[in-house]
């Protein structure tokens, strides 16, 4: 089950974008959002801090929290990114190209700090946003952390089943973006020509206890992709 204070960002969150808050240009007060949701002063916080990450909100001290009026869409925001499908919704379809189980090699067990001959999910995966080609996936999942994939899994929203079935917590993406030239077979996915710019977004995604579960190396459409950095300066 979700988290009440997710709950509570993403039903502020809604309102932020129907326009709700556009008359005052900023939150209800902490008193009132308490009243509202009937929860702790410590959820409201965190939910708000929450939204802030996402980008939508900044907080001022002493003169409450404010809508920022900042466009996040059709862009992958960096400070909180919880895969394509929480980004795009319904959006987005995939293709999955390759799913076997493999042995950690010496250099993949040093990149995700598990064993050599760790039972490893490999996936390889074109992501589309609303029918055009926006990214292939190349993914190594520990099946010591992420038991059980299957083909129909990887299909969807790895993330979410992560969440809700397996009931982890996802801590946190240490992700380095890179430059480079599209080989053939990702032109070809992408549906480009090899040889134009790749931008490559290279991935460790880690669990609320620290440990590595995600791999990942994402080579991105380049016409299509844009990332999004949103920082609040206090």
């Amino acid at each position: 089950m979700e988290v009440k204070y997710k709950i509570i960002c993403d039903d502020m969150a809604q309102n932020i974008q129907n326009g709700m808050y556009l008359g005052s240009k900023k939150l209800p007060t902490e008193e009132e959002l308490i009243e509202k949701y009937q929860v702790s002063r410590n959820t409201i916080r965190k939910a708000i801090d929450l939204l802030t990450r996402k980008g939508l909100v900044i907080p001022i001290q002493g003169s409450g929290v404010f809508i920022r009026n900042v466009s996040c869409n059709g862009a992958i925001n960096l400070e909180d990114f919880n895969g394509l499908t929480e980004e795009f919704g319904d959006k987005v379809s995939t293709k999955v190209v390759s799913f076997k189980l493999i042995e950690a090699d010496e250099k993949l067990a040093h990149t995700m700090q598990c064993e050599i001959g760790t039972p490893i999910y490999f996936i390889e995966r074109v992501r589309s946003i609303s029918g055009t080609p926006y990214v292939i996936e190349y993914s190594y999942y520990n099946k010591e952390f992420i038991p059980y994939l299957s083909e129909e899994i990887v299909s969807g929203s790895i993330y979410k089943y992560i969440r809700e079935e397996l009931k982890k917590q996802i801590g946190f993406v240490d992700r380095e973006i890179t430059a480079g030239i599209l080989s053939e077979h990702d032109a070809r996915e992408l549906g480009l020509t090899p040889g134009e710019p790749a931008l490559i977004s290279t991935n460790r995604a880690f669990l609320k206890n620290g440990v590595i579960f995600d791999y990942s190396i994402d080579i991105h459409n380049y016409k299509e992709t844009r990332f999004l950095k949103l920082s609040n300066y206090m």
